[in-house]
């Protein structure tokens, strides 16, 4: 495994990072198009090429820290592109989301003696 795999797979299990992959994706314009009202391209069309060639590079460069099956049987890297899309759809839930109950609503505030 090369350290652009590890680096990759290290990446992929932060769920930081597969928020700004999919935030990544949809800038790039992989999951939708941009058009105007009027059904015309907003931008130049080599403009919008050029962002979702960018946007599948950094997909493929994410996809190298799956392990090798995965790899070898999802070239296109729609593993990756549905993990990003997931975490972002349907975070995880870490202590400081939850909701606080009635008796520790004030956990967060100073004490008032020191």
């Amino acid at each position: 495994m090369t350290q652009e795999q590890r680096d990759a797979e290290f990446l992929l299990s932060r769920p930081e990072f597969m928020r700004f992959l999919s935030a990544a994706i949809h800038a790039a314009g992989i999951v939708g198009q941009q058009v105007g009202a009027d059904g015309h391209l907003t931008r130049d069309l080599s403009f919008l090429e050029g962002r979702r060639s960018l946007g599948f590079d950094l997909l493929q460069m994410a996809h190298a820290g799956q392990p090798e099956p995965i790899r070898a049987s999802d070239t296109q890297a729609l593993t990756t592109l549905t993990a990003a899309l997931r975490q972002t759809l349907n975070p995880q839930d870490t202590a400081n989301d939850r909701r606080r109950t009635r008796t520790d609503r004030y956990a967060d505030l100073p004490d008032a003696d020191a």
